[in-house]
């Protein structure tokens, strides 16, 4: 029979089924095969009460010769004549049955269930079609334990439904093909195709970082593969470490941390910086109230194979949420896991309570106030810790810190008197010594003189460590003077062979620093490990805009003496070309300032505005004044109007010449002198 008219014939037939029966079958085109629970569910959910028997007794549902027996579908030419209507008129409800299906086939990934891989594989197909976001995160999760099941197939069945939907992200389709060339590796690593690790390492070049973690495990083993197999003596990569969860610690029962992590995590809080080789703190000005603060860290990672939690830097302990919205980065811009202020304080309060238990057992005799208090708080800490408590673990830490003393007060002292930012780090999973992490601080504004600008802002400096401080240079001024306020003594050394300056008035100041605090006293170490100091920044215009404008105003000067004298010199016919072309110089000339002013791809704007606002009032008042006396010699008005225009014009740019030239001595002395926060 034609197609054409068995095509015909099954639409028909499913125009004259009722609205309600119709509705059924249209959720149910999403489905490649049917079965009388597929169609319970599905009718519940539109809440209608049609029998399964019934449906699945249609004309246009057949047996599925794949699946057997008991298994359904729809014809074929039906469901794809309802399903490209659906995705094209109707998206609603097209979303709607992929979310009710990926709803029907959701199974538990913990344990993954064996027998049950073509749901999962089945659920990933829907959320791909109605919801790319979740169909991500459910890809990664389920490759990664399929992986782990020794599945490589099915992860890759799963990444191949992914891939196909029709609107599928970048970042969906990258993650598939990561996984579909993992998996492939994976079930046959003996006989690895070239090609796919070339594929494989253009892939992970190409993509961007996830902060899922289970996608970030697969680009680990991913890149671990691709390091294996491109460089033959590299050592073979623990694919099993990679992937386990062992990458990231555990937690005892009831989400307290399993003490011997955290009596090393709090240990190293107390001691910090001893992971930390060096420190590198880069400032870039994003307006007139906003910094970036760019940090780059290295530090010592232990090869022993064990994945450990390392203090990476120190926060006030009110910067709870810049410490949560930090991301973690490693040299290669791949994001790296790091531990959220509740995490962090929960494995504090753990070692806090240990540290009092032991205090207690060595001093079994004492029947002393300060112990039993002692034992109060320690038992709170670990209720606290059950409960979820996290406001009152906060007040029970300083509690705790205030009703110790001696070698126990500064052991506590040390390890909670400030946020730590913890990174999970492990050898085995490739991750860098170097690690990157960036968050935004306010700043002021503030005009120096007639022209400068002066930034203030706060820097976060540990007092243990050997800072390298990197000042932003700004598109169309100089830094003139770089000036830093601490409660700890520091000196500032420059990077680079201008080793005199200040004092060797450079024409411009240096942008690399090293601060180096001075050691102060041992007792009063956990006080001052961190520094908040004050850094103001003064900027002045470029001497180059200055000549620039002085230059304008000759020009303008001579344009106003040419519109009085030439008139008596030249005829009308003659005077009015050359005042035309007069006019266009001084407008060519402006025009070409204000676009080395302003240009768009320049940063810093507001800046360079603020510092330039007078130089350009003068400008402005210039060009007008020749615009003006241009403009009255060529207007055919009477002599004496001309002249008295042009004379006042005449004036007025001779009035901005010792102004121009004032401010380039005011530009100077701001060099030699500088004024900071008001201060000579």
């Amino acid at each position: 029979m034609n197609t054409d008219v068995v095509a015909r014939s099954i639409l028909a037939s499913f125009h004259r089924l009722p609205s309600s029966e119709r509705s059924i079958v249209k959720l149910l085109s999403v489905y490649r095969t049917l079965d009388a629970d597929v169609v319970d569910y599905t009718a519940r959910a539109l809440r209608s009460d049609h029998d399964s028997a019934h449906i699945l007794r249609l004309p246009m549902v057949e047996p599925s010769r794949r699946a057997g027996d008991t298994d359904f579908r729809l014809r074929p030419l039906l469901r794809r004549f309802l399903l490209e209507r659906l995705r094209d008129e109707d998206a609603v409800t097209y979303h709607r049955a992929h979310r009710l299906a990926a709803g029907y086939f959701y199974q538990s990934l913990e344990p993954l269930r064996v027998g049950r891989l073509r749901w999962y594989i089945e659920e990933i197909h829907h959320l791909a079609a109605s919801h790319p976001g979740h169909a991500f995160s459910r890809l990664a999760d389920f490759s990664h334990a399929a992986l782990m099941a020794g599945h490589p197939e099915a992860a890759s069945r799963g990444a191949a439904e992914a891939a196909q939907a029709a609107d599928a992200p970048d970042d969906l389709k990258f993650l598939a093909d990561v996984v579909r060339l993992v998996s492939e590796i994976l079930a046959s690593p003996t006989q690895v195709d070239e090609r796919a690790i070339i594929r494989l390492d253009g892939i992970l070049t190409a993509s961007r970082p996830s902060n899922d973690l289970a996608a970030l495990r697969i680009s680990q083993l991913a890149r671990d593969l691709v390091t294996y197999y491109s460089v033959r003596l590299a050592p073979a990569p623990r694919m099993s470490t990679a992937l386990a969860p062992a990458v990231f610690p555990g937690s005892a029962a009831g989400g307290v941390p399993e003490i011997s992590a955290a009596l090393s995590l709090a240990e190293g809080v107390a001691h910090f910086p001893h992971s930390v080789i060096s420190r590198a703190h880069k400032v870039e000005i994003q307006g007139t109230d906003t910094v970036l603060h760019s940090i780059k860290t290295t530090l010592y990672t232990q090869r022993s194979g064990t994945p450990t939690r390392q203090p990476v830097d120190l926060f006030p302990i009110e910067a709870g949420d810049t410490l949560d919205s930090l991301e973690v980065l490693d040299a290669n811009g791949w994001p790296v896991h790091s531990l959220k202020v509740i995490e962090t304080q929960t494995y504090l309060a753990s070692a806090v309570s240990s540290w009092l238990r032991d205090a207690e057992s060595a001093e079994p005799q004492s029947e002393s106030m300060a112990l039993a208090l002692r034992q109060e708080i320690s038992q709170s800490l670990e209720n606290a810790l059950q409960n979820r408590e996290h406001e009152t673990v906060g007040q029970l830490l300083q509690m705790a810190a205030d009703q110790s003393d001696g070698h126990l007060h500064r052991r506590i002292q040390s390890a909670t008197r400030y946020l730590p930012l913890v990174a999970d780090l492990d050898a085995n999973s490739g991750t860098s010594q170097k690690l990157q992490y960036s968050y935004e601080g306010p700043c002021q504004v503030r005009r120096a003189r007639l022209t400068g600008v002066e930034v203030s802002l706060e820097l976060l400096l540990p007092t243990q460590v050997r800072n390298r401080l990197e000042i932003p240079r700004l598109d169309g001024l100089e830094l003139a003077n770089v000036h830093l306020m601490s409660e700890v003594p520091h000196t500032l050394a420059v990077n680079s062979n201008r080793q005199h300056w200040p004092q060797s008035h450079p024409r411009e100041a240096p942008g690399q620093f090293t601060v180096v605090f001075s050691d102060g006293d041992e007792g009063d170490a956990p006080d001052s490990r961190l520094s908040r100091a004050d850094l103001d920044l003064l900027y002045v215009v470029r001497k180059e805009d200055l000549a620039r404008v002085r230059h304008v105003n000759f020009g303008c000067l001579a344009a106003c003496l040419l519109s009085i004298y030439l008139p008596y010199a030249l005829n009308g016919a003659v005077w009015s070309n050359i005042i035309s072309w007069l006019t266009t110089i001084l407008i060519l000339a402006d025009a070409l300032y204000k676009n080395g002013r302003a240009d768009p791809a320049a940063s810093n704007q507001e800046l360079r505005a603020t510092a330039s606002r007078p130089t350009r009032i003068v400008l402005g008042i210039n060009v007008l004044g020749a615009v003006v006396a241009a403009a009255s010699s060529t207007s055919g008005g009477s002599s004496d109007t001309t002249f008295a225009i042009c004379m006042a014009s005449l004036g007025v740019c001779l009035l901005t010449t010792p102004f121009i030239f004032a401010l380039s001595r005011q530009r100077n002395r701001l060099i030699r002198y500088p004024v900071l926060d008001g201060r000579l």
